[in-house]
């Protein structure tokens, strides 16, 4: 037996499989490319079906991972009414419903995404492409739904960058464009374009807020200085999550701690603006709370109102479960263990606004739905109601209060000092490491 030329018909037999498996994969390729639309084509397939009748855009933002929407269509009976849907579609095969609110007055419908502002259309979990929404309405003397296409609010598009993972982020284009139909008709919407793209120099994952500073000691006892301690804490946990893969800024370090007062977090250089201008999708602000008179204790995790807190609970277990802390004993603001949310009360409003009067501004907008805590509302934008427009002149006005693109912050109340002094001092590296595993596991 010849095993050199049995040998030489094998590799022969393998090299011509070889090249006729590729010259197959590549026919598949091509036939699937030829399934695959121009922009003209998902142009006609999406609006084809739309009403002449619009709805209209009144607003988008991002708050955290998530776009939200607001708009309205009118001459809607509500007697008439059976179901309203928001499709997030790329016409080419991928479609998702979106949750919506929605209200019906005066025959107008109002709609917007999930209350919940952190899960309205979860940009990081979209494929690459570009995307369009559409309105679909069922009336109950209709066999059929109708589509109408969702246009107009006129606002300036935005960039969003996803959460860096495996060391790669992808941009978001959300703006509004339009396309000529084929009878002519100029037909507006809502774009999402997702693609590969680098993370800007000036762009970051997470902000970290180290609060207080300078002048502003925030809480004090038995010799321990809040604004010091977790100023400790806010740069050990910026290597902990850049050693976990994120890009991470600082609102304070000891480059510029000693130059704050109370009063200067909105200035261009304070702890909003800094935060604000990273285009940041989370924010944790570090705290340490303190109750001289009574005995309360343990961790508190606030977040924002008209929020999912299944973020919060996960930091708040992860917290408790690997460090000497508990559950706060606090019961005020409380909705569950170790997870708070407080926001104004009308007494809180009907204050705000005599001392507004007696100081000679007009009160801000404030409803009982606007997070409390400054450095929560603050970097919402239009998200959280954030109202430091400039009007009280003891505080510069907040360049970001009406921005369109929101972080989504946590306070992060780590203990209190009376009762939770030594585990605060003793277990830095245990609670940091706590944070950065909560935050990396659930974000």
């Amino acid at each position: 037996m010849d095993f050199k030329k049995i040998r030489a018909a094998l590799i022969l037999i393998i090299f011509m499989a070889i090249v006729v498996g590729s010259f197959i994969g590549a026919q598949i390729a091509l036939k699937k490319d030829k399934h695959l639309l121009s922009d003209s084509q998902i142009h006609e397939k999406i609006y084809e079906k739309v009403q002449e009748r619009t709805a209209v855009l009144t607003n988008f933002y991002t708050y955290g991972k998530a776009i939200n929407i607001n708009g309205q269509i009118s001459n809607v009976s509500k007697d008439n009414f059976e179901n309203v849907k928001v499709l997030l579609t790329n016409g080419n095969g991928v479609e998702r419903e979106i949750v919506i609110n929605y209200a019906i007055r005066d025959k107008i419908l109002y709609f917007s995404t999930d209350n919940n502002l952190n899960r309205g259309i979860v940009l990081d979990d979209l494929p690459n492409g570009s995307y369009y929404l559409i309105l679909r309405l069922k009336m109950n003397n209709s066999v059929n739904a109708k589509y109408y296409a969702i246009v107009g609010s006129n606002k300036e598009p935005i960039e969003y960058y996803t959460v860096t993972k495996d060391g790669l982020n992808r941009k978001a284009t959300i703006s509004e464009k339009t396309f000529l139909a084929p009878n002519k008709s100029e037909i507006g919407y809502l774009s999402i374009v997702l693609e590969d793209s680098a993370l800007p120099e000036d762009t970051y994952d997470i902000v970290i807020d180290p609060a207080h500073g300078g002048k502003d000691y925030g809480e004090t006892y038995g010799g321990v200085n809040e604004a010091k301690e977790v100023l400790v804490y806010g740069e050990k946990l910026k290597e902990a999550l850049e050693a976990r893969g994120y890009k991470v800024k600082l609102t304070r370090d000891k480059s510029n701690t000693d130059s704050f007062t109370t009063t200067d977090m909105y200035d261009p250089d304070g702890r909003i603006s800094i935060a604000c201008k990273s285009k940041a999708k989370l924010m944790i602000s570090l705290h340490m709370n303190n109750d001289k008179i009574s005995t309360l204790s343990g961790l508190e995790i606030y977040g924002p109102s008209k929020s999912n807190m299944d973020f919060a609970r996960a930091l708040a277990n992860e917290i408790v479960n690997s460090t000497s802390l508990d559950y706060s004993n606090n019961n005020s603001f409380k909705i569950s263990n170790g997870v708070y949310v407080r926001t104004f009360t009308n007494k809180i409003i009907a204050d705000y606004a005599a001392g507004a009067k007696s100081k000679g501004f007009e009160p801000y907008n404030i409803n009982v739905d606007t997070p409390y805590s400054y450095t929560i509302r603050e970097v919402g934008g239009v998200a959280t109601n954030a109202y430091v427009d400039g009007r009280n002149t003891q505080y510069h006005k907040n360049d970001y209060y009406d921005s369109r693109q929101g972080l989504e912050c946590y306070e992060i109340q780590m203990g209190y000092l009376k009762t939770n002094k030594d585990i605060l001092l003793n277990e830095v590296d245990s609670i940091v490491e706590a944070i950065a595993n909560g935050i990396s596991n659930n974000y």
